[in-house]
């Protein structure tokens, strides 16, 4: 089942259409696992991101006492 068929079956569920208690069980961990993949891609955006913004502060640091010193 990919996330979408997870939807159809999640929004089945809540209108109070007839759905199979597996199904749904297993809808609910298909949007789990989604949610879970995107909670990490998210913290490593983050972390490449501070990363990025420690090297970039680090050169402008030194370029800013190389220009200093001449």
């Amino acid at each position: 089942m990919d996330l979408k068929q997870a939807e159809a079956v999640i929004e089945r569920h809540e209108n109070g259409d007839r759905v199979y208690e597996q199904e749904y069980i297993d809808a609910l961990e298909v949007v789990k696992e989604h949610f879970a993949k995107q909670s990490s891609y998210w913290k490593a955006e983050a972390l490449s991101a501070r990363t990025a913004l420690k090297y970039s502060q680090m050169y402008n640091r030194t370029s800013l006492r190389d220009w200093k010193e001449n």
